[in-house]
């Protein structure tokens, strides 16, 4: 069996919790409080994580594929499963789609989107082709980059003078209450409760001791730079602009302004964003025929071509950006698709788990 080191877990669950997350600034429904939503929904999210750990420890050589059959049953866990399979293919679609739009708003005006997203999902066939260890020691490779890159850009919005601390105030004008309603509502499940996807390749870690320290360390310097990129955006463009602004974080940098030598950095922006993009889309690709490798017990590389084919076509579908964002809003709140499958199942199956009293839990 493929195995990784607890650097290659850390390094990719901070690649796929930031992923696609800086194109949209959370919480802004909450004003100049979009910040507090943000801490709210890491510490909600950090409870989801709990759960989560708390499964796999009792089985710590299964993924969520084996555990939903062998606790549901074959045929309720088959089906359960074969909903998470469709979950994980149309959350790899909604990030190959995140793709296409970002390149046509910003590099590629006139592009074939078709021809951006088909060279997307070419190299996430590719990486899957590869197989688990090397993907995520891609992630291992580009993760300090990354962080370097966002560090910089915080650190070039003050030296160029752009920020206005005085945008985050008054601090919860309206009170808690809008707050919590954001967090709850959206945030947690995006991108904090996603961390589920993380029960598809726990059990491939070679030293299972370090499972929860690597999982939780990783968790909060995502959320950290999540949330410092969230305030900058605030503290730069102000809760308006943020409001109607397409994608914010770019805006933010396009201001940064140096001794008129240090500027433009929207090239390394969208660099960034095509590298969280990629990880993200490509994980949930990867879960996803994992998972129809064990319904079909064979090598999960078979299903890379299909299910990619799938992933293409339904990208597709969205007619203009406005369409796919007002799809993922239907289908997250509308039809509930978070809650149920990153927070209702999770902790049935873990209920379940505790009354059979089957597993072995790990220590550390």
């Amino acid at each position: 069996m493929e195995r990784i080191s607890k650097y290659q877990l850390g390094a990719m669950i901070i690649l796929f919790q930031i992923g696609s997350t800086p194109l949209f600034e959370l919480g802004i429904k909450a004003g100049q409080d979009a910040w507090l939503v943000v801490i709210t929904s890491m510490l909600l999210g950090f409870m989801l994580l709990f759960l989560f750990l708390m499964i796999q420890r009792r089985e710590p050589e299964k993924n969520l594929s084996q555990l939903l059959i062998q606790y549901f049953g074959s045929f309720v866990g088959k089906f359960v499963l074969l909903l998470y399979l469709l979950m994980f293919s149309y959350e790899a679609m909604r990030n190959v789609r995140d793709f296409g739009d970002l390149t046509l708003l910003t590099i590629l005006p006139r592009g074939p989107i078709s021809l951006i997203m088909l060279i997307m999902l070419t190299l996430s066939i590719y990486a899957i082709y590869k197989g688990i260890e090397v993907f995520f020691r891609l992630a291992e490779f580009i993760v300090v980059g990354v962080l370097a890159f966002y560090l910089i850009l915080l650190i070039m919005h003050f030296i160029s003078g752009v920020v206005h601390f005085d945008y985050l105030l008054p601090i919860l004008e309206n009170g808690i209450q809008p707050v919590l309603k954001e967090s709850i509502s959206s945030t947690v499940w995006f991108p904090f409760g996603q961390m589920m996807i993380f029960l598809m390749f726990w059990r491939y870690l070679n030293e299972k001791k370090e499972l929860v320290k690597t999982s939780v360390r990783s968790f909060f310097v995502s959320g950290l730079v999540i949330l410092f990129s969230n305030i900058m955006n605030l503290i730069v463009l102000g809760p308006q602009l943020l409001n109607i602004s397409t994608v914010p974080l770019l805006q933010a940098v396009q201001l940064i302004q140096i001794a008129e030598v240090f500027e433009r950095f929207d090239a390394f922006v969208i660099l960034l964003f095509y590298a969280g993009i990629f990880i993200k889309a490509t994980l949930w690709f990867l879960a996803a025929v994992l998972g129809l490798s064990q319904l079909f017990q064979t090598d999960y590389r078979r299903f890379a071509l299909p299910v990619g084919v799938i992933i293409f076509i339904t990208s597709l579908l969205p007619s203009s950006w406005q369409s796919h964002l007002e799809i993922g809003r239907i289908v997250a709140e509308q039809f509930m698709v978070n809650k149920i499958f990153i927070g209702v199942i999770p902790a049935i199956l873990f209920l379940v788990m505790l009354i059979k009293g089957q597993g072995k839990q790990i220590k550390g």
